[in-house]
């Protein structure tokens, strides 16, 4: 057995390295104990890590006690900070002016196009607003990032794929210092993989993987000395290595030392519980600072995040409500149009169906709140679009808190216009008030594109319920929706994707798993039959695929790839 330091000297740890070896080999756990010393020395690293299983830096072997190493936790069970997969570019500017190691805990995001775009923006924040002091970049399955195959050639993967390959040819005038690390190097991008300075190679079984990196060692070493330690890769033990680094003379075999901090990659044996571990917090007022400013500045400059806000604003502007002359002109009015249709004035509802000053009065976005002080009810019934039926039970009330019109659900709405609503009162839960027409009519489950989803459409905007233009639903409207219900899912992104896959039956979910996991990329017909277990040849499969296309939830072409609007 070689020491350490003969295999791996201090100042090779400041050349481009390929860990690699199959699941359980020792690879990340000899990595980790190559970070430590890099840390002990007061270098800086930054770890994307998409498994969860670096927190352990932070503490002693036993898992009990903090270790001498504050590396900053963005994400994940252990998270000191939060972390999206939109705040990509928020965290690679932060990071890039931080003096604090950082671990960039991806396993909470959920999917593999998620975890790309975030890793994108971050790696071109951070390229871009580095210090250029130098720092280690510990990439771990870097496979994910820097991939042999693309399927988009276009797509934000083949974009991340240059900018890997932007940071590993020409990080080092940027201080970067990149590693790789992967359990397949037969499936990552040859071109990234060849400008490692050195291997650290444990077990692999496969003759792919060992044939990706025999060319790459036996051009520069002895080819006899290495088939022979190629022979030994498929039986090495656990923590063994082979060590190539050709710069600096060094071909041998070894074991990486015992780790300094708890090893959390570690999977428990059966039965075997995890030690209780509670990661103590940092000092962290200069990063939160810091990210403010980073968000305040982004915001400042960015032209689409100003146009957002603009529209948001425009969307949420109350108009300052009419004055109580304009009250009384509109009660009047009500009663004159009572008194000429034959009701008596409690009927006034119909009235304000008719009434233009009554119609300008309901269409000012009012707060839905309790009703004080005098007030007209609803009570009798009103024509609408030809057929009677009863009017919200609504209260306007007269004089100075004319304000205030309180909306509570009718119980007599047609099914179909009442789960339309309440389709539009999820998005608008969502955060999109107003939802597009292939957004809204899945969710109510029907073809934006038929003549029964269009004439729906009609009525309800003839009953005052979703506005003239679009699909935001009006104060109405939004009092005789339902909430959202179990069936709908959470917020955001992945809340409707969820919901999605929730409303397809079970064959259609199974297709379109795999085919969301892949966005923005898209999968060949027979990668995503491979993926859901079809013959792409059978008539079932292109049934399958017909009917995702008229839900708008693939596109058309050879590329499956999933609608733009699942991602908003």
């Amino acid at each position: 057995m070689v020491d350490r330091h003969t295999i791996i000297p201090d100042p090779a740890l400041d050349d481009r390295l390929g860990i690699v070896g199959t699941a359980g080999s020792g690879k990340t756990y000899g990595a980790a104990t190559a970070v430590e010393r890099i840390l002990a020395r007061k270098g800086r690293v930054i770890i994307p890590d998409p498994l969860g299983v670096w927190w352990g830096l932070r503490l002693s072997p036993d898992g009990k006690e903090p270790s001498p190493f504050p590396v900053v936790i963005f994400g994940g069970e252990h998270a000191d900070l939060p972390l999206t997969e939109r705040a990509g570019a928020l965290l690679g500017e932060t990071v890039a002016g931080m003096a604090e190691s950082a671990i960039l805990d991806l396993s909470g995001i959920g999917t593999k196009a998620g975890e790309r775009r975030f890793m994108l923006a971050f790696l071109t924040a951070l390229y871009r607003k580095t210090n250029r002091d130098p720092v280690h970049l510990v990439f771990d399955e870097a496979d994910m990032w820097a991939p042999q195959r693309l399927l988009d050639k276009e797509g934000e993967a083949a974009k991340l794929l240059g900018m890997m390959e932007t940071i590993v040819r020409r990080g080092r005038i940027k201080g970067f210092i990149p590693w790789l690390i992967t359990q397949r190097p037969a499936v990552i991008s040859k071109d990234i993989f060849s400008q490692m300075d050195g291997l650290a190679i444990f077990k692999l079984v496969s003759p792919q993987d060992r044939g990706a990196i025999g060319d790459w060692v036996s051009g520069q070493a002895n080819k006899t000395q290495w088939k022979t330690i190629d022979s030994m890769l498929a039986t090495r033990g656990q923590g063994e290595a082979v060590f190539w680094l050709p710069g600096r003379d060094i071909l041998g075999e070894g074991k990486f030392p015992m780790r300094q901090t708890f090893d959390s990659s570690r999977t428990p044996k059966r039965g075997e519980a995890r030690p209780e571990t509670v990661l103590a917090p940092l000092d962290l007022s200069a990063i939160r600072s810091k990210l403010a400013d980073v968000e305040k500045e982004a915001k400042a400059n960015d032209p689409a995040a100003l146009r957002k806000e603009i529209e948001r604003l425009k969307r949420e502007k109350v108009p300052s409500g009419p004055t109580a002359e304009d009250i009384e002109k509109a009660a009047a009015d009500i009663r004159i149009a009572s008194f000429r249709a034959g009701w008596d004035q409690g009927a006034t509802a119909a009235a304000a169906l008719y009434t233009d000053a009554a119609k300008a009065l309901l269409a000012v976005p009012l707060p839905l709140s309790p009703v004080t002080g005098p007030a007209i009810p609803f009570t009798k019934p009103f024509k609408a679009s030809g057929k009677w039926t009863k009017p919200p039970k609504t209260t306007i009330p007269i004089g100075g808190a004319a304000q205030i019109i309180t909306y509570t659900p009718a119980d007599d709405l047609p099914a179909p216009l009442q789960t339309i609503i309440n389709a539009l009162r999820w998005w608008q839960e969502m955060g999109i008030p107003a939802p597009s027409m292939p957004q809204a009519a899945f969710m109510a489950g029907y073809s934006h594109k038929s003549g029964t989803w269009g004439t729906y459409v009609s009525r309800l905007r003839s009953l005052g319920l979703i506005a003239a233009r679009g699909l935001q639903l009006t104060p109405e409207g939004l009092a005789r929706s339902a909430g959202p219900t179990e069936g709908y899912g959470g917020g955001g992104g992945a809340g409707l994707r969820q919901a999605v896959l929730a409303k397809l039956d079970g064959p259609l979910a199974k297709i379109m798993r795999p085919i969301l996991d892949a966005y923005p990329e898209g999968l060949t017909v027979a990668d995503a039959a491979a993926a859901a277990g079809y013959s792409p040849a059978s008539g079932t499969w292109g049934t399958y695929l017909s009917r995702l296309r008229s839900l708008d939830l693939i596109g058309r072409g050879g590329v499956l790839k999933a609608q733009e609007w699942l991602f908003p």
